[in-house]
C-alpha cells in the first residue's frame, strides 16, 4: 500500500487522515485505524505491542499502519496522537482544579451563554434548513439514537417530535433491542444521532450499519472530525464548555430546541390541532394539579 503524503497530513488531524484512508486499508490495519478513532488514548500512551494486542493484530502491522499514514514509525504516530489528545482532552480532575476569576454563578452565565451562542452561531443557515426539511418530512421515519450520557435528552426530543409529526422512534435499551427495532428501517429514513466523543462502540456500529442500509444521517456531536458515518447527511456541532467537572449539554438542548421549532413551523396547523387535543385530554382526565 502506498505511503500517505506527509505534507498533506501535516495540516490535518490524525483522526481525519485515518478516516480518509479507512476504506483502502487491509482488514488488520483497519482494526488499528478503528482503535485510533474510538480510543486514541490507547495509542497515545501505548507501545506497538500493546496497541497490537488491543487491535487484535501484530506489532509489525501497527508499524506498517503508521508508515501508511506518513509517519516514520509507531513512535511518531504515538507522539502525534498524544499531542491531539493533550489538546482535546480536559479531564474532570483538571476542571475541578481550575481557579475561577469570577463568582460561580457569574462564571456559569458567561460559559452557558457562550455555549448557546457558539452552537447556534456556527450553524450554517443552509445546513439548518436541510436538517429541518429532513426532520419535517413525514414520508421519512425518524430514528433517534444517542449515547448513554444523552439518553434523557434523546427521550425528550423524541417526545417533542412525536407531538409535531408522526413516526418518530427512540432507539433505547441494549444493542440487541436497538438492532431489533431498526430491522424495519428503510432507505431514506432519518437517523438522528446524538453523541459526544469518545464514541461508544455499539453506537458507532449501529449508526454506520444504518447509513449503509440507506438511512440519512443527522449527526449532533461536540466536535469534528468524528467516527460516525456522515455520508449523504449533515453534522452539527454543539459547544460543551463547563464550569464544573462534567461537560455541559446546554448547547445541545438549545440546538435541539431550534430544530423542533423549525419542524413545528412547517406543520403549524397540524401541531395546533394536536396540542389542542392533548390539552383537552389532559384536562378531561384531570392529569395535572395546580
Amino acid at each position: 500500500m502506498a505511503k500517505h503524503d506527509a505534507s498533506n497530513r501535516s495540516s490535518r488531524s490524525v483522526r481525519a487522515t485515518v478516516e480518509e484512508l479507512l476504506p483502502s486499508l487491509s482488514a488488520s490495519q483497519r482494526r488499528v485505524a478503528e482503535l485510533v478513532i474510538r480510543d486514541p488514548e490507547t495509542v497515545a500512551f501505548g507501545t506497538a505491542d500493546s496497541v497490537a494486542q488491543a487491535a487484535e493484530t501484530s506489532a509489525p502491522t501497527v508499524v506498517r499502519f503508521a508508515v501508511t499514514l506518513g509517519f516514520e514509525g509507531f513512535s511518531a504516530l504515538r507522539d502525534a496522537v498524544r499531542g491531539e489528545v493533550s489538546d482535546q482532552l480536559q479531564s474532570a480532575l483538571s476542571r475541578v482544579n481550575q481557579r475561577r476569576r469570577s463568582p460561580l454563578l457569574t462564571h456559569a452565565i458567561e460559559i452557558e451563554r457562550g455555549n448557546v451562542e457558539s452552537t447556534l452561531g456556527r450553524l450554517d443557515t443552509a445546513d439548518f434548513e436541510q436538517l429541518v426539511a429532513w426532520l419535517a418530512d413525514t414520508d421519512r421515519r425518524v430514528w433517534v439514537l444517542s449515547n448513554t450520557q444523552c439518553e434523557g435528552i434523546a427521550s425528550r426530543v423524541t417526545d417533542e417530535l412525536r407531538i409535531v409529526r408522526d413516526r418518530v422512534y427512540h432507539l433505547t435499551g441494549n444493542e440487541f433491542r436497538v438492532q431489533t427495532d431498526l430491522s424495519s428501517l428503510k432507505a431514506g429514513d432519518v437517523v438522528l444521532s446524538i453523541d459526544t466523543q469518545r464514541h461508544e462502540q455499539w453506537l458507532v456500529r449501529i449508526q454506520r450499519e444504518a447509513v449503509g442500509r440507506g438511512a440519512v444521517p443527522i449527526i449532533l456531536t461536540d466536535r469534528v472530525p468524528h467516527s460516525l458515518d456522515g455520508r449523504g447527511g449533515r453534522t452539527a456541532t454543539f459547544a460543551v464548555d463547563t464550569v464544573g467537572p462534567f461537560e455541559s449539554f446546554v448547547g445541545l438542548v438549545a440546538l435541539l430546541n431550534v430544530l423542533v421549532a423549525g419542524v413545528t413551523d412547517r406543520h403549524r396547523a397540524r401541531v395546533i390541532r394536536r396540542l389542542e387535543r392533548l390539552e383537552q385530554t389532559w384536562s378531561d382526565r384531570d392529569l395535572f394539579t395546580t
